[in-house]
């Protein structure tokens, strides 16, 4: 197994990069768990994920900014802290987001977002 904080940061520098559903294929388990703040988590998986990535970034018009603030890393466990400010054709999107991720065997097996817009 891969040291934690290098695939946290490893998977990070994608999410600066806009390239979110590169990171889902390459880092996150086929059973992961995606949950918004005190919602149920969505149904379907990575493959689920991937879907929902697509259908969002077909609405964003221009990225103004990706901005990770910072990560932690614990026992099977990282966080971090990202502001997220973008064009979309459904109006602008500034989120003030903190991720929790959880991992098993190099793959994150549940992913929760704290959002703050």
């Amino acid at each position: 197994m891969q040291d934690l904080a290098t695939l946290e940061t490893s998977l990070n520098a994608l999410g600066q990069r806009g390239d979110m559903a590169a990171a889902v294929q390459q880092f996150y388990a086929d059973d992961c768990a995606f949950q918004e703040g005190n919602n149920p988590a969505r149904p379907g998986g990575k493959a689920a994920q991937l879907v929902y990535l697509a259908d969002f970034f077909a609405t964003v018009t221009k990225v103004n900014a990706i901005q990770l603030h910072g990560q932690a890393v614990g026992d099977n466990l990282t966080i971090s802290e990202w502001t997220i400010d973008l064009a979309t054709t459904n109006g602008p999107v500034l989120w003030n987001e903190t991720i929790r991720r959880q991992w098993r065997d190099s793959k994150v097996v549940s992913e929760r977002y704290y959002t703050a817009a």
